[in-house]
């Protein structure tokens, strides 16, 4: 108990310890006696036992059912509270009348059961809320503020809690009220208060000739670099056929319900950009709400061999973007396709190598190894520096420049690549004049921000021509020199 509700305590029973020294030195006049001066006598015991017993549940209030509320980090039902005071304040009525005016209590009894026993008949209802409410208010199950979802699928923001339901605003912004023995009697989800995170999800019908493994890769990249989808989780599997297309079901993983709108937003959003980026046309889109989590092993794999072709995949990249469209189309030509499973590596940090990669289709996660030495102990720590998806490139510095790979990459899904190898790049620097530097300026930008981004500087973005020009002429060296 704090210091200030022991001070509080302290100072309520040393005013109730004088009151009920007042209350003594006055019943100094015999109770035999009669006249003006004993009923001023019974008034004032009485106010003085009404001064106590306001004193009394002032302490039970602010200081005992307070301590006790912050010690537990839980409040106590308002409606208790309501007939903790009552009970006191009947106490207080009995002894009066008892006491101070020599009345039966039985008389009091009778009364207060009779006019009970009307009062519950003719407010059954409303007691039934009431009593409904002291269980809700003391499980504490819901609060303001909380988003709750019914068995009918109807969900809505609890925005006033009252002695005897809820105010609801649903999302199309009506207010609905909820009474407390519909919230009892009903099984509900406190969608603010679960345990863990959960999935929601998104549809699309697409049609039928989308084959359904390369759906799968397109709308995963899609989702995957959306930053509030809880640890990047998402899963895509294709859930039924219709007569107009095929359904597929994009979960992902909200870490509660106040963002879910938010993100859900912004995958509707992304999938309508990369599906029209694909040229894929949208039959249906919908949203719909699942509380339950979707095992990834549930998804089944199917191979196909529709994927997007190498020169739609350099349109998508920045790589060749300053070059012409003949010099894009005979490079796509050069470009070689490679599939890669789920979780399978397609290089490591530190090995050599002679190629580079474009995504076509699906994710790759980037991972680099990191030495520490701390207190003389050498620890590693592996950590995940980007995601790519479809026109992103990567390992250009093993194949323009020697370098060993400085990175980990794995695929995060099943993923098509475009590898790009040593020969191809010594033809085009030896057939086009300009292909070196155009190269070199479109890797270098790309170097540029993904440094900007690691270290928030703009300076670092300007870089000077004469750069360019010194990474252009060490990778030509180095392929002159093989």
């Amino acid at each position: 108990m704090e210091s200030s509700t022991v001070r509080k305590l302290i100072v309520g029973l040393l005013l109730i310890a004088l009151l009920i020294a007042c209350y003594v030195w006055s019943s100094r006049v015999s109770a035999d006696n009669v006249g003006v001066y004993f009923d001023y006598e019974k008034l004032i015991r009485t106010v003085i036992v009404g001064l106590i017993t306001f004193v009394t549940i002032r302490i039970v209030f602010f200081t005992l059912i307070r301590s006790f509320e912050i010690k537990n980090n839980k409040r106590v039902p308002g409606i208790l509270k309501d007939m903790l005071g009552i009970f006191i304040f009947l106490v207080a009525v009995v002894f009066v009348v008892t006491n101070i005016y020599s009345q039966s209590a039985m008389l009091i009894f009778i009364g207060l059961g009779a006019s009970g026993i009307g009062i519950a008949y003719v407010a059954q209802d409303l007691l039934k809320e009431l009593l409904a409410g002291v269980v809700i208010s003391y499980q504490n199950d819901f609060r303001v503020g909380d988003w709750i979802k019914f068995p009918d699928g109807t969900i809505g923001k609890i925005i006033k809690t009252k002695l005897t339901g809820l105010d609801l605003i649903l999302l199309d912004d009506t207010v609905l009220y909820i009474s407390n023995t519909t919230i009892t009697g009903q099984p509900m989800i406190n969608l603010s208060q679960l345990d863990k995170p959960f999935y929601d999800g998104v549809k699309v019908m697409l049609e039928h000739d989308v084959p359904v493994e390369r759906a799968r890769r397109i709308l995963y990249a899609a989702c995957v670099n959306i930053p509030k989808i809880e640890n990047r989780e998402i899963l895509v599997f294709a859930e039924s056929v219709h007569v107009n297309g095929i359904v597929f079901a994009i979960f992902f993983k909200a870490l509660n319900y106040d963002v879910l709108r938010e993100i859900k937003h912004c995958v509707i959003s992304s999938v309508v950009r990369q599906l029209h980026k694909y040229g894929l046309k949208i039959c249906e889109l919908s949203g719909q709400y699942n509380i339950h989590n979707i095992q990834p092993e549930s998804v089944k794999k199917y191979d196909d061999f529709h994927v997007t072709d190498a020169f739609s995949v350099l349109q998508f990249s920045s790589l060749l973007k300053n070059c012409g469209g003949e010099v894009q189309r005979l490079f796509a030509q050069n470009m070689n396709r490679l599939f890669y499973e789920k979780d399978e590596i397609i290089f490591s940090q530190g090995e050599d190598g002679d190629t580079m990669f474009i995504v076509a289709e699906g994710v790759v996660e980037v991972k680099i190894n990191i030495s520490v030495e701390e207190e003389r102990v050498a620890k590693s720590t592996t950590n995940t520096i980007a995601v790519l998806s479809d026109g992103d490139y990567f390992g250009e510095m093993a194949l323009l420049c020697g370098e060993k790979r400085s990175a980990t990459v794995t695929a995060k899904t099943d993923a098509v690549m475009y590898e790009i190898n040593r020969q191809t790049i010594k033809f085009f620097v030896a057939e086009y004049p300009d292909f070196a530097m155009q190269l070199s300026k479109a890797i270098m930008e790309r170097r540029d921000k993904n440094e900007l981004l690691k270290s928030e500087t703009i300076e670092e973005l300007k870089r000077k021509e004469s750069t360019i020009t010194e990474f252009m002429n060490a990778f030509k060296s180095f392929l002159k020199g093989e």
